[in-house]
């Protein structure tokens, strides 16, 4: 679309949507400067979404947006929509973060405002960027008044003097500060263990190495969608040989073509689509180092020969049960009766034996050794798609996890294996703020 075609949408949007009020809002005009740029230009989808978003957020402050609701006046999407098969809102406000953190950094670098959306909500968050300067106008300048005249100038020989003086002092304090920057600067400088975000860094490039090279697998949703037809899980063994007959037999409600062609669609989250977008795009992930598989294309030998990172519960990413036997921190899923858990093997003092969904969600993040013990693993696991959110998103969260890494270090700075059990809420299908309430080290 034109910049003057979206000139129009954010005009038409204005005069159909806009509250009177906000025409004269810099929030409201900001907005719709972004939604007309040449960043958005490509999907007028995102501009309504952008224009939608912050029309609500600036004439009904305090009451908060729902995820069906915008899908209903956004997207068009009836009463009935399921923010968990249908994830078309989530897949857009992804999209419209990422083009306006490219807007205020590129095309609208120059605005004094920036427009963020939080993630967890849809709120729009107005942030000044830089104070307003203010300019002298000429005659506003005070012109310095001539001296007045009994004051006696001394004589110019001592005026040269001194400034001589002046300069030879400026000089060789320049020439002293050079000599101290040049010997800082060629003196090797030992990483410091309180560096922010040395220790993330640390754990990254143990992830993310040449050799052995790193395999991102991407979870099988449709192996989700067949256990949710059938009430039955698949063992990894089922799972590798594609051998989903006991599940198919154990229902007469749906007609097994339906269940065997769901069993057979390749699907993946869009939570693990963002999880992997996010970690490709680390200074650590080197393109020609990693490659993304699905969980069904790959094999246990390649457990054993790459760094590996799983996202997904278990039984979206059966490979996790190899690595169950090493974990403190397990999942329980009892599809009879709905009911998706964390067994906690060994309850420290204050800890719970059994970490249930039914109020929180939970999600386990593990960063263990792979199965030759040459490379390692991560593990992104949740009790759903929004305890795997709050994994992947305290991955992100330096405040969070760099503490974390410091508080486990090795006193000879290494970074040790470890298991960490988060809580969250899930607010529309998204994770909230969460919190670490165990962990443990291998």
């Amino acid at each position: 679309m034109s910049s003057s075609g979206l000139d129009r949408l954010a005009s038409e949007f204005t005069e159909n949507h806009g509250s009177p009020a906000l025409s004269g809002d810099d929030r409201w005009m900001l907005a719709t400067r972004v939604a007309a740029s040449t960043t958005l230009s490509r999907s007028a989808r995102l501009s309504q979404l952008l224009l939608y978003l912050c029309e609500y957020h600036l004439s009904q402050s305090g009451v908060p947006l729902t995820e069906q609701k915008i899908a209903a006046d956004v997207f068009e999407r009836r009463a009935n929509f399921d923010p968990a098969a249908d994830t078309i809102v989530r897949s857009h406000m992804l999209r419209l973060r990422q083009k306006l953190e490219t807007y205020f950094n590129e095309e609208g670098a120059h605005e004094t405002m920036r427009i963020t959306i939080p993630r967890g909500g849809y709120a729009p968050a107005f942030e000044f960027l830089h104070p307003t300067e203010t300019t002298l106008t000429p005659h506003a300048v005070e012109t310095p008044q001539p001296a007045a005249a009994e004051t006696i100038a001394p004589p110019q020989s001592q005026v040269g003097r001194r400034w001589l003086v002046a300069i030879n002092i400026v000089l060789g304090t320049l020439c002293i500060v050079l000599l101290v920057l040049l010997l800082v600067r060629t003196s090797p400088q030992p990483h410091s263990l309180s560096s922010e975000g040395f220790r993330k860094h640390q754990l990254w490039t143990n992830l993310f190495s040449a050799n052995p090279p790193t395999l991102l697998v991407a979870a099988d949703s449709g192996v989700v969608m067949l256990h949710g037809l059938t009430n039955q899980n698949s063992t990894l063994s089922e799972y590798m040989s594609r051998d989903f007959h006991k599940e198919i037999n154990s229902t007469t409600n749906v007609p097994q073509w339906v269940i065997q062609d769901v069993a057979n669609r390749r699907y993946t989250s869009f939570v693990d689509i963002e999880l992997f977008d996010r970690l490709t795009h680390l200074p650590e992930a080197v393109p020609s180092n990693y490659s993304i598989r699905y969980a069904r294309d790959i094999h246990a030998n390649d457990l054993k020969m790459a760094n590996v990172i799983l996202s997904g519960s278990q039984d979206a990413n059966p490979w996790i049960e190899l690595f169950e036997p090493q974990m403190n921190f397990v999942l329980q899923d009892d599809l009879q009766h709905s009911q998706r858990a964390f067994v906690n093997r060994s309850p420290h003092q204050g800890e719970l034996s059994l970490y249930n969904s039914a109020q929180y969600e939970y999600g386990v993040l593990a960063y263990l050794p792979n199965l030759s013990g040459a490379g390692n693993v991560l593990l992104v696991e949740g009790t759903s798609i929004a305890g795997t959110e709050a994994i992947s998103d305290f991955l992100f969260e330096d405040r969070k996890l760099e503490p974390f890494l410091e508080k486990i270090a090795g006193k000879d700075s290494s970074l040790p294996h470890f298991e960490i059990l988060l809580e969250s809420q899930s607010l529309n299908g998204s994770a909230s703020q969460s919190q670490i309430v165990a962990y443990r080290l291998h």
